[in-house]
């Protein structure tokens, strides 16, 4: 079965929850999302060190010194891509966790989290990549990034009341995080069986399905 490593395209419906004021971007900004998007892209298939600014200047159509109009360099360039992917679900995480009756994991959390992971479905590849390198391979800034989402995982589960053990409260966090990220980081499978992409809105509601029915298999509040 051949699964070509290509990048992933993002979601291309309108989000079952759309922005409130939407706005015609102007050029330069414009610019800096082209930018963004093909490094999103280029970082996934070959990695932070495989990835070199000509490339990303290449694939955006510009020369490489225009990228410094932008970004100071590759590693500022590297972080912009996950701050633009995962800020707004730390966002979103944040609304939850804020709330002070919050006594259940609300039932359209996995909907609004999966919209936001199809606009960059390519930074899967990138979390699931530093979760499973070895030492010797890390990618301290996935990692960090990852850190994050790991921790909003512990406190999301405590803050609503699911009383667990340390250790299956990490299982649980690492089994919502291989289901959730890894449905993305594995497009080219899911291309190969299903001759679908992980963009299709019948399978983005299976998939939020399946992520809160496994949620909701670790137990009920205590």
């Amino acid at each position: 079965m051949t699964m070509p490593n290509a990048p992933l395209s993002p979601l291309r419906r309108p989000p079952r929850h759309p922005p409130r004021h939407p706005h015609r971007p102007a050029k330069g900004e414009r610019t800096t999302a082209r930018i963004l998007d093909e490094a999103e892209a280029l970082f996934a298939q070959h990695g932070f060190a495989g990835t070199s600014l000509r490339d990303i200047a290449t694939a955006v159509g510009i020369q490489q010194p225009g990228l410094y109009r932008h970004f100071a360099g590759k590693e500022e360039l590297y972080r912009a891509v996950f701050e633009r992917a995962l800020r707004p679900l730390f966002d979103l995480m944040d609304g939850v966790l804020a709330q002070p009756d919050l006594t259940a994991v609300p039932a359209d959390l996995t909907d609004r989290m999966i919209d936001l992971l199809a606009l960059h479905p390519n930074i899967a590849r990138l979390l699931v990549r530093a979760a499973t390198s070895p030492a010797t391979e890390t990618d301290a800034i996935a990692v960090q990034w990852l850190g994050q989402l790991v921790d909003y995982g512990r406190r999301l589960t405590r803050k609503a009341g699911y009383d667990m053990a340390d250790g299956l409260l990490g299982l649980q966090v690492i089994a919502v995080f291989n289901v959730l990220f890894g449905y993305f980081a594995a497009a080219p499978l899911l291309q190969s069986l299903l001759g679908a992409g992980c963009a299709e809105p019948e399978l983005l509601t299976e998939q939020s399905r399946l992520v809160g029915g496994l949620i909701a298999a670790f137990g009920r509040p205590g």
